[in-house]
């Protein structure tokens, strides 16, 4: 691809409307981004800076190596090839540009290795709009359907790029034929024999002809594609670089509760520029729409259409955001809306909570977070909803009635039910097990939580779980009616006001009893050179008085809460899961259980809050593969794909009345691998599943029963 002898534009008037277009257009486009750009400055500030290294390392691997899309073959390979033949074709792009002016990238602009490179990307492309036309017009996955847009968008995007594609080959062919052969190409000296016999005149014409309808469709493209939903070619990489990387299971914390006016989001500019990010850089791919649990089971919930309602919102009121005397409106360049349709035209006098997104939507949500962990592009799903329902409870005292009693008993009792705290330890009447009160320098908290306290059927594993520890002679205690209800249901339903009450009372206790890592400062102005020296301090002082305590406990709901989100109001603690406690027991040989003593056949149940909220996959598996002589038959759904048990998020406090039950759409995929047991770590996931098994009458089939039974019978039996 040498400096051509043959000018592109015809000549210096040509060369000057050039010039005219290409200023043009980038100023629609500026001028576009420049209003995208405003809108997330108006929304609320969050700090995405940290993590740097991490940052670089994610935007390497996802968006330059595509490691997201990739987690999907066939539409993934073809999206790879489109990323970076669209990246190569760029060069190709500058290299004829350059040739308007008699020039070439240096390197690059003659390379025969640079043309070849470029030249097998515009075939690998062309494959993959075959592979994503097919997928659109006839297999249409029921993915990629969209209440807010319809399909036109994906189609005029493909046909611009094949444009593109087509075009550029079309100029190698002629401009190679044009010059006998010395703008060589791989593309160019495979067709220019089609061309060459309609002489040098015509192939000069052809040319040039080609040439401007080259740069007139990329220079179209380039006006379009922050105005359609492919803006998130543009948004992606800063989506990934934004990424969230605190705690999974923290959900952002709502400051000063008591002086805001406004609690969680009703309104589209309440949202952070982050949450607002996800939006443009929506794929409208349908990946979360195909894990969510809710619309798996027939519930009104597509993750999706919760994102593109977030954007479609923001875009319907933009005008209102910016004001009306902004240059963005002055020169009426708002972008294309959804407004084909009457229910398009609808949405926008539709407010965004209760219209444009539907409360039934965000009341479905489990907030099992298989939605994010999916999404090739980092989108935040989650705590979206969250923060819609934290309006709906705390502005609008709008949720559904039967989670008054919970608000009322939590607020009242500590628990979730009509019952007093102060019963909280009769079910250790019998096993002798000392209150913290009593035993204020056990090196470990049982935190039993609202289940294992109070619901019958979890009382068993409270007690499974109290006979491992004493079988391995482990310093434990409990708090008996000190402990009180972390406030978990409440938060996710969106009671961040009672959740801050009940963290505060926990935190008060614990730190009470020295079990804080890191003391809770006086000066909320703490460097981070103070933090870590006081962090220090208390290691220092933990070695030299031989103490490592620790917190466990059987529900990972408490624990993901006592892990992750008492942190954010001054309550820093070591958490361990008992599945990930007893594991380390067993490594170091202060747990010894009989090896293949579980001759059934059994299945494990990932629960989201271990699992995806926490990464804990292999301790759970290593104990019932030491137990179990058969080892594990895994679900089609497992680990980090594990399909929800229906009970997060409040969703076990909640009626299901619409479509089929989650629990028993996932006991029924424990029931196809022929298992006699379903173990779980959870007593959210016991409850379901429980309730599940009934309701397919599979009783005698499959038995529901968390590890800790599973062990204590083991160690009964030695």
């Amino acid at each position: 691809m040498t400096p051509p002898a043959i000018s592109p534009t015809g000549g210096w008037l040509g060369t000057i409307l050039f010039v005219i277009l290409f200023v043009a257009a980038l100023a629609l486009f500026g001028v576009r981004v420049g209003r995208l750009i405003t809108l997330l400055q108006k929304a609320r500030p969050e700090d995405r800076t940290d993590h740097m290294g991490d940052r670089v390392g994610a935007f390497f691997k996802v968006v330059l190596g595509q490691s997201g899309v990739l987690r999907d073959p066939i539409p993934g390979i073809a999206h790879f090839f489109t990323f970076w033949g669209f990246i190569l074709i760029q060069f190709g792009l500058l290299n004829l540009i350059l040739g308007a002016f008699n020039g070439s990238i240096p390197f690059l602009g003659d390379n025969r290795v640079f043309a070849i490179v470029l030249d097998v990307f515009v075939v690998l492309v062309l494959f993959a709009l075959i592979v994503f036309a097919i997928r659109r017009g006839i297999v249409r996955p029921r993915q990629l359907n969209s209440s807010l847009h319809g399909p036109w968008d994906g189609f005029i995007i493909l046909g611009l790029i094949l444009l593109v594609i087509v075009t550029l080959a079309l100029v190698e062919a002629f401009e190679y034929a044009a010059s006998n052969g010395a703008a060589w190409t791989p593309i160019g000296a495979f067709f220019a024999p089609l061309f060459t016999p309609l002489g040098k005149g015509a192939d000069i014409a052809a040319y040039r002809t080609f040439w401007w309808l080259h740069i007139l469709t990329v220079l179209g493209f380039l006006v379009y594609l922050p105005r359609s939903k492919h803006l998130h070619l543009m948004a992606t990489p800063f989506n990934v670089f934004f990424r969230s990387y605190k705690p999974k299971g923290e959900l952002p914390l709502i400051e000063n509760l008591e002086d805001r006016e406004d609690y969680g989001v009703s309104k589209v500019e309440q949202f952070t520029w982050k949450q607002l990010l996800d939006g443009y850089a929506c794929t409208e791919c349908g990946r979360c729409n195909t894990v969510c649990p809710a619309l798996n089971t027939g519930k009104p919930l597509y993750p999706k259409e919760i994102i593109l309602g977030v954007k479609e919102a923001l875009f319907v009121r933009s005008g209102e955001i910016l004001g009306e005397n902004s240059i963005y409106n002055k020169l009426g360049v708002a972008g294309i809306k959804a407004d084909k349709t009457p229910e398009e035209k609808e949405a926008h006098h539709e407010p965004m909570v209760g219209g444009i997104i539907s409360q039934e939507a965000l009341w479905s949500c489990t907030t099992c977070m298989a939605c994010m962990e999916i999404c090739p592009v980092s989108i935040e799903h989650v705590p979206k909803i969250v923060d819609m329902r934290r309006s709906l409870v705390m502005e609008e005292s709008e949720f559904p009635q039967e989670v008054t009693s919970l608000f009322n008993n939590i607020e009242r009792n500590g628990n979730p039910w009509e019952i007093s705290n102060d019963k909280r330890a009769e079910w250790a009447a019998s096993l002798e097990i000392p209150l913290l009160a009593e035993n204020p320098d056990a090196e470990v908290l049982y935190w039993v939580g609202c289940m294992g306290s109070f619901d019958r059927r979890n009382q068993q594993v409270a007690t499974s779980v109290a006979k491992v520890l004493k079988a391995a002679n482990v310093d434990f205690a409990i708090l008996g009616p000190e402990e009180t209800c972390t406030g978990d249901p409440a938060r996710r339903i969106g009671n961040e006001y009672l959740w801050q009450m009940q963290a505060m009372q926990n935190i008060e206790t614990l730190n009470g009893y020295g079990f804080n890592t890191r003391p809770v400062s006086d000066n909320d102005g703490d460097t981070e050179k103070e933090q870590h020296e006081a962090a220090t301090a208390v290691a220092t002082a933990n070695a030299l008085n031989n103490k490592h305590r620790t917190i466990i406990t059987a529900c990972p709901h408490c624990f993901n809460t006592i892990k992750n989100e008492y942190p954010q109001l001054g309550g820093n603690y070591e958490v361990v899961h008992h599945t990930v406690f007893i594991d380390s027991l067993m490594e170091n040989q202060k747990l010894k259980l009989l090896k293949g003593f579980d001759k059934r056949k059994l299945t494990y149940h990932d629960p989201c809050y271990v699992g995806r909220y926490n990464d804990t996959y292999d301790e759970p598996r290593r104990v019932l593969t030491v137990l179990n002589s058969n080892g594990i038959t895994e679900m089609g759904r497992n680990r980090n794909k594990s399909f929800c048990c229906g009970g997060g998020g409040g969703r076990v406090w909640m009626e299901e009345k619409v479509g089929k039950r989650v629990n028993q759409t996932r006991v029924n995929e424990a029931l196809e691998t022929n298992a006699e047991v379903l173990a779980a770590g959870c007593p959210f996931c016991i409850t379901m599943f429980e309730d599940g098994v009934k309701g397919v009458e599979a009783e005698e089939k499959m038995k529901v029963e968390d590890i800790s039974e599973i062990i204590a019978r083991a160690i009964e039996t030695k």
